[in-house]
């Protein structure tokens, strides 16, 4: 019988370096990742369940993957000295785009953007008159959208008087306030609207209570649809609207249909996250902060505004007006009409 010797398997000498190639890698990535662009994202408050504002961080976040940045968050603290610091900080931090969202940064933004020439500001929905060249805004066409929600109200209304509760009474709000009822009028003339009625008060993005009382109002005076342009005191809308009342509400920011089944028909969703990528890849494309607009404006045809039963994933979102096809084939005809530039809104 043949005797077989049991041999070592010859090393492979490779296997013995890939830790340290692996290591090496790693370091490279990270060393790679710290030298790319910063981007960073400033709250005007700490991290909270404001829906808007967490859209500032996918925004950031997502345009930081798209264009090969890095991105991160600074939350601050709810004072004007807690802002500016953390708006000092991203400059600090070498941040090349800084976003912000809030009326909050406007009064204190124009200073330190002169003061750093070399970083370019977005901020959303707040304009500085004669801003400093590094200064862009973004601001939403949502008076598109609002001229369908007046639509869709007045076409699914019963009892054909329709209204709006507003947050605050503000130059864009009013324009909002006109393209509902602008919309509620195209849609079916003889409508009966009533006057606008604001939430106001010490906060008014977010006092359900308050709003609560002025949906009663409404209600008593025989409104059956109501658009809820309440930011966080929709919920008081929302609370307002029992089943016996049988009266709907459209939301508004995001899609309301889940936090109040049933009661919700739609809502006029604005996506921030959408308008800071957009806005970054205008920027990142140009070649100086000087060259970039001012301000840049976004509607129905970039997707930064919608309505929840005209979006892709419609199916999903538990919206009332998705049983009534009529009314939403209609909305679908005067969204497409608003894209092409056929149906213009002031």
């Amino acid at each position: 019988m043949e005797c077989h010797k049991h041999h070592k398997p010859p090393v492979r000498w490779w296997l013995l370096l890939l830790p340290l190639a692996l290591l090496l890698a790693s370091v490279s990535a990270i060393t790679s990742a710290a030298d790319l662009p910063k981007i960073i994202y400033v709250r005007p408050v700490p991290n909270n369940d404001d829906v808007l504002l967490q859209q500032g961080t996918s925004g950031v976040n997502n345009a930081a993957k798209i264009y090969r940045m890095q991105a991160s968050t600074l939350e601050s603290v709810a004072t004007r000295a807690g802002r500016q610091q953390q708006l000092d900080n991203a400059v600090r931090q070498g941040a090349k785009i800084v976003v912000l969202m809030g009326i909050e940064f406007k009064e204190i933004l124009e200073n330190t953007a002169r003061q750093a020439p070399q970083t370019r500001f977005l901020i959303l929905e707040h304009c500085i008159p004669n801003a400093a060249p590094n200064i862009t805004c973004i601001t939403f066409r949502e008076n598109e959208a609002s001229y369908l929600a007046g639509m869709q109200a007045a076409l699914a209304s019963s009892a054909g008087k329709i209204g709006m509760i507003g947050a605050v009474n503000t130059p864009l709000r009013l324009k909002n306030s006109a393209a509902f009822v602008a919309g509620a009028r195209a849609a079916k003339p003889g409508i009966s609207i009533h006057e606008t009625m604001w939430v106001e008060g010490a906060q008014p993005f977010n006092d359900p209570p308050r709003a609560e009382m002025l949906t009663k109002t409404m209600l008593g005076d025989g409104v059956d649809v109501i658009w809820a342009a309440a930011a966080g005191s929709n919920s008081g809308v929302f609370k307002a609207l029992t089943p016996q009342s049988r009266a709907r509400a459209i939301g508004s920011g995001v899609n309301q249909c889940i936090q109040a089944a049933g009661r919700v028909l739609d809502n006029v969703e604005v996506h921030a996250d959408t308008a800071i990528v957009m806005a970054v890849g205008l920027l990142v494309n140009s070649s100086t902060a000087g060259s970039t607009e001012p301000r840049f404006d976004f509607g129905l045809k970039e997707g930064a505004v919608s309505l929840t039963a005209l979006g892709l994933d419609a199916a999903y979102s538990e919206c009332e007006i998705l049983r009534q096809r009529p009314v939403v084939l209609k909305l679908r005809e005067a969204n497409k009409a608003i894209v092409s530039g056929q149906l213009k809104i002031d």
